[in-house]
């Protein structure tokens, strides 16, 4: 079946050369028929009155923040219509594929963290009532595991090994179907808090002691509003776009969420979204 993806970026850096080729590569493997958007423009397709013309939408994203080295990020809270509009389309049911830095997208709007499933907050701030620190980074060679190997998303992919980037971060672990995690050492020495990352350089930037543990889940599927999603965190190099079980498990997600299974699932399980939060 042809399925109609569209894929957001902006508001972070991506190797493009890289990043495009892996969908061109499952597109024609796939038969889908796919697009490229990019942030604040793109925020555009992320209306009801849009839902119909992607079948599933893929977030490489950052919005809602303004980042810039040697400089403090600065939340941009999103507009009473931006949030009408994102409400209302995860409430329409569109199917949603989440990677990466986009777990980072409107830290001002606690009710896109419950959408997602978790926050990674480049600065500190509240979530749900509780004040977080700055989430903080780390590069490693991991061992990705599947949870689920039922899950769709699952299928075919199996455990594998990969460099890419950890999150020390809040995550709603309770909340969400854990798919993929990883064999890591989430001491909180290893990891870079990204507020002072940012402003000060790696090399004088504090580690993440004193953090809450880190949760060692990489991938989740779950419901936002009515919208089935999967969220993927790896997603920071080349090398992982190369990788033969990523394509796949990305190729699992994107087909998944336009599944009748899928949009079934997420109707029988719908879970509101509060925009006022």
């Amino acid at each position: 079946m042809t399925r109609r993806v569209l894929v957001v970026t902006g508001g972070h850096s991506v190797d493009h050369p890289a990043f495009w080729a892996m969908f061109a590569a499952l597109a024609a493997e796939h038969d889908w028929v796919w697009a490229h958007a990019v942030q604040p423009s793109a925020q555009h397709w992320l209306t009801p009155a849009a839902a119909d013309a992607w079948d599933v939408i893929v977030l490489h994203d950052i919005v809602g923040l303004h980042l810039r080295r040697g400089e403090p990020p600065v939340a941009r809270p999103p507009s009473d219509e931006t949030v009408a509009a994102l409400t209302a389309l995860l409430d329409a049911g569109q199917p949603l594929v989440v990677t990466h830095h986009s777990l980072a997208s409107w830290p001002s709007w606690d009710g896109w963290a419950t959408a997602l499933g978790g926050r990674f907050n480049y600065a500190p701030g509240p979530l749900r009532g509780v004040d977080w620190p700055s989430s903080g980074t780390c590069i490693d060679t991991y061992t990705a595991r599947i949870t689920n190997p039922t899950h769709p998303v699952c299928e075919g992919v199996g455990d594998f090994e990969l460099t890419d980037e950890l999150y020390c971060c809040p995550i709603f672990d309770d909340e969400v179907i854990p798919l993929l995690t990883s064999d890591a050492d989430y001491s909180g020495e290893r990891f870079i808090r990204t507020f002072e990352h940012v402003v000060v350089g790696a090399e004088a930037a504090p580690n993440c002691v004193g953090h809450p543990p880190a949760s060692n889940l990489i991938s989740w599927a779950k419901v936002a509003g009515r919208s089935p999603l999967v969220y993927i965190q790896p997603g920071d190099t080349a090398a992982t776009f190369g990788l033969a079980p990523y394509r796949r498990l990305m190729a699992n997600a994107i087909n998944w969420v336009a599944s009748d299974e899928a949009r079934s699932w997420a109707a029988a399980n719908s879970t509101p979204i509060d925009a006022s939060a």
